[in-house]
């Protein structure tokens, strides 16, 4: 049996990234989770280093160390919170007080660098929110990109169309710099389109109700979390079913074979103001850069999570 994975999650920790931190502290037998980093994004920075450290209570696992990073978008003076997404505390409003542990005396980017350093091609990143982090590690430290085995990318949109702008998502949208940095640097990358989470893939309010009566710890508090997601896609789309976008990335980091349909391709992201902002652009006849994965298994990737989380 292989020794699992090295991998550190960075998240600007919303609802659907709680799911993507406890599926990965709890998958002990496929990845060690040796860091969380934080970047902001759906929240403020604080606000999501305090998520990340409620997600890793709620896992009831080991705890690996949180580190501050990035409270802004690399131009950007401010970012784009999604409080209307997430809530006011980006759990749904559960109000939770502050773990009192402390986090990690390191910047984010710091933490990549020295992680990856340890023993080159080992290490794989999975980002849950905006690159900035992930950027700043590779502007300090350019070999990084020969240390780092692969980065897992929850952003752009195969189909065209985004959750952010009609051409962006988000996580692109938010800080299109970041992405441009981290595909221009080299760094192995596999992108997981925030499109998987459309269709089958989304949870019913059935699942929802298993989750919250499965008499785990962990899926009763992903349950309670995404209530103000829920309303938030409801109002949206219409329908009572919620993509959980972060935990199509992590399953497909855990389990590469839930993917369906992925190709290499040269992308790229517009910088230029207008609306075009954020476009992920795909070229499956330039010389690849990067890995897209466009289609998930609706099936297997349920069964895979709701293991994970307390309800298989």
């Amino acid at each position: 049996m292989s020794a699992p994975r090295r991998l550190i999650v960075d998240t600007d920790t919303g609802s659907d990234d709680v799911w993507a931190i406890v599926e990965a502290l709890r998958a002990t037998d496929v990845v060690r989770v040796e860091a969380v980093t934080v970047v902001c994004g759906n929240l403020p920075l604080e606000l999501c280093v305090k998520n990340a450290l409620l997600a890793e209570d709620a896992a009831g696992r080991s705890c690996p160390p949180v580190f501050r990073g990035m409270e802004r978008p690399l131009l950007r003076k401010t970012a784009f919170y999604a409080a209307d997404v997430h809530g006011s505390d980006g759990l749904g409003e559960m109000d939770l007080p502050a773990p009192e542990r402390p986090v990690g005396d390191r910047h984010a980017m710091d933490a990549i660098i020295d992680l990856a350093r340890e023993r080159p091609g080992e290490l794989e990143i999975a980002t849950c929110g905006p690159l900035t982090n992930v950027a700043m590690a590779v502007l300090k430290e350019p070999r990084l990109a020969q240390w780092v085995k692969r980065v897992w990318i929850l952003g752009g949109a195969a189909r065209g169309v985004g959750n952010m702008t009609p051409a962006a998502e988000y996580n692109v949208y938010t800080d299109p710099e970041a992405a441009a940095i981290v595909l221009d640097s080299g760094l192995e990358t596999l992108w997981v389109t925030w499109d998987t989470s459309r269709g089958d893939t989304e949870i019913t309010p059935e699942e929802l109700e298993r989750l919250a009566g499965c008499g785990d710890r962990a899926g009763a508090f992903c349950a309670r979390c995404v209530r103000s997601l829920r309303d938030y896609q409801k109002r949206r789309y219409g329908r009572d079913t919620l993509g959980i976008i972060d935990s199509m990335l992590m399953t497909a980091v855990l389990y590469p074979e839930i993917m369906r349909g992925t190709f290499s391709a040269r992308c790229s992201v517009e910088l230029r103001s207008g609306a075009d902002r954020g476009r992920f652009y795909m070229d499956r006849n330039g010389e690849a850069n990067c890995i897209v994965c466009p289609e998930i298994d609706a099936a297997e990737y349920k069964r895979r999570l709701f293991a994970l989380l307390g309800a298989g």
